[in-house]
């Protein structure tokens, strides 16, 4: 099984899931981070994790440039919009990608336990990719049985790094914003 992996936190409940039932090679494929110093807090965390769990980890090539074309001409889609889609698409791609090289069956991603993700949208991509690649694609609703305050509580007990945005320059931007207005209400 390859594990399409966005963070450490977001894995925690993922792996205690699929290592029963799996071998699972965990895939950090997440060219969209920003800035690059972010990329390495979530890149280290996951490390961390792959380590305490017994998860093989591999991560891939960090290629923004890639990712910003894309989602070219997205750049203003709402957060959970077509610039989302876009994104899912293009990590899903690279680990599916991946998997082919290695004879890898199945694959699913983690992007999945996140309430703030579109869970279909992630499994239409899934789907996408596995027709075509010939490959089989789990749709696994990680969110479910309280699956991400699990990996919350997960990253807790690992100490692991817990971000407060998505990862792309976009969410980076919106998230700032929203610090600013929050700054500006408990000013008066």
């Amino acid at each position: 099984m390859l594990l399409h992996c966005c963070c450490g936190p977001c894995s925690a409940y993922p792996f205690s899931v699929l290592k029963p039932d799996f071998e699972v090679t965990a895939f950090f494929s997440n060219s969209n981070i920003y800035p690059r110093e972010e990329y390495n807090k979530r890149l280290s965390s996951f490390d961390k994790l792959c380590k305490v769990s017994g998860v093989v980890m591999v991560a891939d090539s960090y290629a923004p440039s890639l990712w910003y074309e894309a989602v070219k001409g997205l750049e203003n889609e709402p957060e959970g919009g077509k610039r989302c889609s876009a994104c899912f698409y293009f990590r899903l791609k690279r680990a599916f990608e991946f998997a082919k090289t290695r004879n890898i069956k199945y694959i699913t991603s983690t992007l999945t336990v996140a309430p703030q993700k579109n869970t279909e949208m992630i499994f239409e991509a899934g789907r996408k990719l596995a027709k075509e690649y010939g490959m089989s694609f789990l749709e696994l609703d990680f969110k479910k049985n309280n699956g991400y305050q699990k990996s919350r509580e997960l990253a807790k007990e690992h100490q692991l790094y817990i971000q407060d945005y998505c990862g792309c320059e976009f969410s980076f931007n919106e998230r700032a914003k929203r610090k600013e207005i929050n700054k500006k209400g408990g000013e008066k």
